[in-house]
Order: C-alpha cells, then structure tokens, then sequence
C-alpha cells in the first residue's frame, strides 16, 4: 500500500521549522523523508537517499499520518533488539588498548577465538564504527 504525504502550506512552513530544529541526524532523515514524500518522490527513492529500508520509510511515513511531526520526531525503536555485540563492548575497547597495531581482522579472528564469538565481519565493522570502538 501506498501512503500520500500532502502538506498544507502551513505544514510546510512547520516542516521547515522542524527541520531547523532538528537536533539529531535520525530526525533530520525522518523530516527529509516526509517532505521527499510530499513532493511525489517513491518511497524506493526515498530510501536510496536517507540511506534506510523501504520499510523504514513507510514506518515513518505512517507515524507521520497518524501523530504528526512531533510523532516523528520523538520516534525510537523499543522493540529493537540488542546487537549480539553488546556484552563484548569492554573487550573491544581492551582489546584495541592492548592492540594499538591490530586491524579490525585481528580483532574479528580475536572474538572468535577468545570468546567464542562467531560474527559476519561486515557486522563487526559497523558495529564498531558507529559505536566508536575502533580507530584505523
């Protein structure tokens, strides 16, 4: 099913002022996505360019229809789950302490190893990356 987005002029000029007030980058994508949506862009192409599923754009374009910006906004995930990384964050953290020279394979065969830890290592890198536990 498809969602429309049609804003009034007032709602644009909202749009724009929540915008403006954004204070994370996830809000900002969720604004983004609602004015994309607004001007006709396909949801397919909506999510190319704020980097998230398809199926993350119609989560936001529904909560949108349904509660407004300030839904939108203040939109988390509690039902996400916990990265199967989680408990390992202090070891990592040990682990490049100690390592300062090891690469980021080093640290995926050391996890295997030490902590019986088996895991993609595309998994590992963005793990790591978006937390910050890991320094080229």
């Amino acid at each position: 099913m498809s969602y429309k987005v049609s804003l009034s002029t007032e709602e644009t000029y909202l749009l724009a002022d929540y915008m403006q007030a954004a204070q994370t980058k996830k809000q900002t994508r969720r604004l983004l996505a609602i004015s994309l949506r607004h001007f006709g862009y396909q949801v397919q192409d909506i999510a190319r360019v704020v980097g998230v599923s398809e199926k993350t754009v119609t989560t936001w374009i529904k909560l949108f229809l349904e509660g407004g910006f300030d839904a939108l906004v203040a939109f988390h995930y509690p039902e996400k789950r916990q990265s199967q990384l989680e408990p390992y964050t202090e070891a990592i953290r040990s682990y490049q302490k100690e390592h300062p020279e090891a690469t980021l394979k080093d640290l995926h065969a050391w996890l295997a190893e030490t902590q019986q830890l088996e895991i993609d290592y595309s998994w590992l890198y963005r793990y790591v990356t978006r937390h910050g536990l890991w320094k080229d």
